[in-house]
Parts: structure tokens; sequence; C-alpha cells
């Protein structure tokens, strides 16, 4: 068995790094783990601040709850074997070293790194639009961060605009929570979703979640319009808010009132880092984006740097458990550390069956 000097270093603590740093602790390592929240979860599993009064994790994380508070109590059994430095930002990446910006003063430090998890997450994919910059405008992730970290929605009355799943998710946590959702904006067509019904019955445990979040909006009272076309949003340039939404329906434009917009256009992955540590990228047309190569098992172009979860990829919080895992076994077995060969077998099958 071969070792290195420098112990291993996760970057992120959400569903994918959290299973990366249980699986190189129960090797025997020590891992430094980097994550930009206060707390480990990653944005699907946000936890609100340590002082906030506890709400029910079926309140904050719904279908979710089961998981997400798997994921925590898996963290919160490593802290004392792991080193953990949250409310850090890794900015930069050259030589072998972390640049990293933490706290409210963003103090800077460098963190020199041997093998290396990259697990930085998702993003949301937004697309300007005439009034994107006016107060009062944020994107999904934006909207469900105010709602999970601090229990407070972003407007009295809003509007949820785009497409992709978390559009209809974040509108269901919004009126489930006792927020006035105005409407839900669609740009995909009923044909569209339609086309892509027998692709998603694979999946049939989220293609009923999402089934049941429409029908739930709809039972509640909330419009949903497919097939729009965002014009923009509408605001009172003397108080510098949001007053409305207009956009076109393909007969006619329309408007709507509202405080608040929430809008996006599903998910993108969070690479700036992997393209930081110089690993190779290409076009994946299933995502649409270019993504840094990696093999089955997470590693990338680069040796030493293992990519998992949504940063490597949009595949969802539970691949990113697996991902992460699977490349912390990857980790081990190129420093000469014996893995279970079968449980590598059933991760890389998961995921390629996902």
């Amino acid at each position: 068995m071969t070792t290195t000097a420098l112990p291993p270093v996760i970057v992120g603590a959400g569903p994918a790094g959290v299973r990366a740093a249980q699986a190189l602790v129960a090797h025997g390592l020590r891992p430094v783990v980097i994550d930009e929240a206060a707390r480990a979860g990653g944005q699907i599993y946000r936890r609100p601040p340590a002082n906030f009064v506890e709400r029910a994790a079926a309140t904050l994380y719904g279908f979710e709850a089961a998981r997400a508070k798997a994921v925590h109590a898996a963290f919160d059994g490593l802290r004392d074997r792991i080193d953990h430095r949250p409310d850090s930002l890794v900015w930069n990446a050259q030589g072998g070293v972390l640049d990293v910006l933490h706290g409210p003063t963003r103090s800077t430090a460098r963190v020199p790194h041997g093998p290396l998890i990259v697990a930085t997450g998702a993003t949301d994919r937004v697309l300007p639009l005439p009034g994107w910059t006016l107060p009062g405008v944020y994107t999904l992730g934006g909207a469900q961060v105010a709602l999970k970290f601090q229990g407070c929605a972003i407007g009295q009355r809003v509007v949820f605009m785009g497409t992709g799943p978390l559009l209809y998710l974040v509108a269901y946590q919004y009126a489930k929570a006792g927020a006035r959702v105005a409407a839900v904006l669609d740009t995909a067509r009923l044909a569209d979703q339609l086309a892509a019904t027998p692709a998603m019955l694979r999946q049939p445990a989220v293609f009923a979640k999402g089934v049941y979040f429409v029908a739930w909006l709809r039972a509640h009272g909330v419009p949903l319009h497919g097939g729009v076309r965002p014009l923009r949003v509408l605001g009172d340039d003397a108080a510098s808010r949001v007053t409305g939404v207009a956009w076109h329906d393909g007969r006619e434009e329309r408007r709507i009132d509202c405080d608040a917009v929430g809008f996006g256009y599903a998910l993108r992955s969070e690479t700036q880092l992997a393209d930081l540590l110089g690993c190779r990228f290409e076009f994946a047309p299933m995502h649409r984006a270019h993504l840094p190569v990696r093999d089955a098992a997470g590693r990338s172009s680069v040796a030493g740097v293992y990519l998992a979860g949504d940063g490597a990829g949009i595949m969802g919080a539970d691949a990113a458990e697996w991902a992460g895992e699977r490349a912390a076994l990857a980790l081990l077995a190129d420093q000469g550390v014996a893995v279970d060969g079968a449980r590598t077998a059933l991760l890389e099958r998961k995921l390629d069956q996902l």
C-alpha cells in the first residue's frame, strides 16, 4: 500500500461530498472537507443555521426528508474524524494548492492538497430578460435557499417562471409553506412534456413526484401556464421593485401582478473548479453543456482529481451519493488500498442505469 504525504481533500459537502468523506474515513483516512455553506447537506438538503428553531425534516425536505436526515446523520457522525472547513469558498487552484476565502470577513488561506474530490454541485441556469436585475427577482435556487435556510419567502405574491423539475418543486414548496404563488409559467410546451414521458417513466418514482407536484398545485388553485415566452419583468423604477411579469402565450401578450419572481431553466453543473484544475472538457449532448470528462469511477483527465455529483453532470441527489462513494473508492484504489470490488461494480451499475 502506498500513501500520500498530504491528506485527501473534498470540495463540497452535499450528498456526493458526504458519502465520499464517509468512504475515506471507513478506510482509515482523515480527509479535509471544504464547503461554502455553514452546515453540510448541499443545496438539496440545506440545513437552517444552527441557532435557528429546528423545523421538522418533513417540512423542509418533503418527500426527501428521510434521505436528508440520513445524509445529515452520516456527516454528523464524521465530525471527529475529518477536518471540516465550513464557510469556505475555493476560488483558485494552482500548483497543488487551493486558495480559499473563509468566513464573513473573507480571510484568505492556502490549502495544499493531495488527491482531490471535486463535488461542487449545481447552480441555476438563467437567461437574462428585461427587468431581471430588479430587486425581487431571484433564481429558483435562490428562492429555495430563502425558504429552507431562513424560513422566509422572497415575496408576498410570487411568480415562478422557466422550466425543468425545479420549477414545480419550488412552486410546490412555497405553496405548501403557505406563500401565495401567483402563477407558474413554464416555457416547455405540453407536446414537449408528452414526448419526454417514455424516457421519464424509466424513473417511475421521480416521475410520480413530478405528477404529484403539478396535480397538487392545480388542486390548490395555482395557475399553471405552459408554452410561454417570457417577455420582461415589470417594475416600478421609482420604488425599484418588481410589480409584475409579462409573457406571450402563443397568441397574445399577457401580464400578471406580483412582487417577486423566481426563475431558471433547469440546473447546470458548477464546473469552474474542474476547469481551474485543468480537467479536459467535452460537449455532453444529454446535458447540453461542456462537462469535465470522467470515467465510470469518477477519475478526471488529471491524475489525482476525481469528479462526483452534479458538478460533473446533472443526475440528482441519489446519483450524487453513489458517485461520491464511487469516486472515494477510486481514490483509495489508486493509493493502493484494497476496496470492495462488488461494491464498486454495484455503484457503477446503479449510476449507469440512472
